[in-house]
Order: C-alpha cells, then sequence, then structure tokens
C-alpha cells in the first residue's frame, strides 16, 4: 500500500468521526426568573462540555424564540462574540405554565474530499475539481423548559422537530434519586438508540463527557436523577437519507434542557 493511500485512508478515518463529536446546541439563560410581560434574556451556545459556550454559531443557520400556543414565535438574534453564543429576548405572556424556548440549527453540508475536509454541497466541490467522499448535513435541534409547576401541563409540547426529547415526567416533580423519563421521536416515529445525560459541575474538564447513559427503546428512555441542577438530556441519529447531488446523509441532534430542584 502506499503512503499516499495510507494517509488518504487516515484522513477519511479521522473526518468520519467528527459529526458525532461535534458541538452541541443549547439553550441556557444565567438569570431563570421570569416576569409576565417583560423581557427574558437566554443565549444559544455551541459547546463539547455541558452549558460552557465555546463558539458562536453562524447566525444566518440559527433560528430561535419562544413557544406561545403551540407556535414557535422566533426572536431577534444577536452575535455576542465575547461570550461565545448567541443573545436573543423573549417576553412571556403566560407564566401560569411552564415556558418553552426552543433553537433550530440549519446545519451546512460537510464533506470529506481528497484534500480534506470541506464545506458545501457535493455537487459544488465536485464543480471545483474535488473528489467528494463523503457529504453529510448536520442539523440539531434545542429546548428549554422553565417556569415548571406541579400542575404543569405544558412541559410536554411536541414541538415537531425531526428528532425530539419530549418530557414524560413534570421536571417539576422530579428530585435526586428519582427517574426522569422521556419519550424520543424520530421524524414523528418512537427513536431507539442511545441517549446521554449530564448535569451542570459534573465535569467541566473534559470535552463529550456525560454524567448518564442509556437507550431509548420503543421511544422511551429513563434518567436517573443523581444531582440537583440544570440537566441536559442528548440524542443522536445518523445515517438518514440524504438529497442527491447536495448530501449523501442527514445527521440529527436534539438537546433538552431543565432544572431539578
Amino acid at each position: 500500500m502506499t503512503l499516499k493511500r495510507i494517509i488518504t485512508i487516515s484522513v477519511i478515518i479521522a473526518l468520519s468521526a467528527i459529526p458525532s463529536f461535534s458541538h452541541e446546541l443549547t439553550i441556557k439563560a444565567e438569570n431563570e426568573t421570569m416576569k409576565e410581560g417583560q423581557p427574558f434574556h437566554a443565549t444559544v451556545q455551541s459547546a463539547h462540555r455541558f452549558i460552557i459556550p465555546e463558539e458562536v454559531e453562524v447566525l444566518e443557520r440559527v433560528k430561535a424564540g419562544i413557544i406561545e400556543d403551540g407556535k414557535f414565535i422566533t426572536s431577534e438574534l444577536k452575535a455576542n462574540e465575547p461570550g461565545l453564543c448567541i443573545d436573543f429576548t423573549v417576553t412571556p405572556k403566560d407564566l401560569s405554565q411552564s415556558v418553552i424556548l426552543a433553537a433550530i440549527k440549519d446545519g451546512e453540508t460537510w464533506c470529506i474530499t481528497n484534500e480534506g475536509g470541506k464545506s458545501g454541497a457535493r455537487k459544488e466541490l465536485e464543480a471545483k475539481n474535488l473528489k467528494v467522499l463523503r457529504a453529510t448535513k448536520n442539523d440539531k435541534y434545542a429546548k428549554a423548559i422553565y417556569n415548571t409547576s406541579h400542575d404543569d401541563k405544558n412541559y410536554s409540547q411536541i414541538l415537531g422537530h425531526p428528532l425530539e426529547i419530549i418530557p414524560i415526567t413534570n421536571p417539576a416533580d422530579v428530585k435526586t434519586g428519582d427517574y426522569f423519563n422521556v419519550k424520543i421521536l424520530l421524524n414523528g416515529q418512537p427513536y431507539t438508540g442511545p441517549v446521554w445525560a449530564t448535569y451542570d459541575g459534573f465535569v467541566r474538564e473534559y470535552e463529550n463527557t456525560y454524567a448518564y447513559y442509556t437507550e431509548a427503546e420503543n421511544g422511551e428512555a429513563h434518567i436517573k436523577i443523581t444531582a440537583p441542577g440544570w440537566w441536559g438530556i442528548r440524542a443522536y441519529q445518523d445515517n438518514l437519507p440524504g438529497v442527491e447531488g447536495d448530501y449523501d446523509t442527514r445527521t440529527l441532534r436534539a438537546f433538552l434542557l431543565f432544572r431539578v430542584k
């Protein structure tokens, strides 16, 4: 085997692992106190470590806002370079139930080529005489639940994201030692696959490190809550069908943020 072929194979293997370790999209607010009819500031974060922002996403690819009456009301976004995040503001109209914030990233297409990783659709890069070995589109979906109460019925809304984590357990009712149960849907159907969870402060030194791992079966997963505070749950699905000429496969990520008191 020639040296050139060995290097090419090594690059393919290395780049093939990138999608599973790309940044997670999350929503977070430092001050969780909401007042009806008054602005509430939140951020869209992108990071390898739980709610420790690392980079500012491309504004044109992100939408974020509040869910009201089952509709996604988007907010104006502003890049916050010093804070390594995207700022946005919502104004809750009704605090009798929980408030759900959501963010969507329409991911770019990332290609593995004979000249390394490149951003762009397959046909665009092939038109530049590059040999595209694989093209993947990475889309991300995030939700955060605030203002939960024991009589809350809003927390379990289904927003219709292609990959979505929906609480079965009311976050206001769960405590340390309990299981937090979720439903996970992939294109509206029960998801079966890996699920990770962690809490703020579990590990801040290392990337891609989670406190809990389980697998969803028939659309349900059960996470043992081991500490109070902010928790995040993530699900991941790759190798979904692509679009000819654009990307070969699609990867979906979902992230749910909630607080355990």
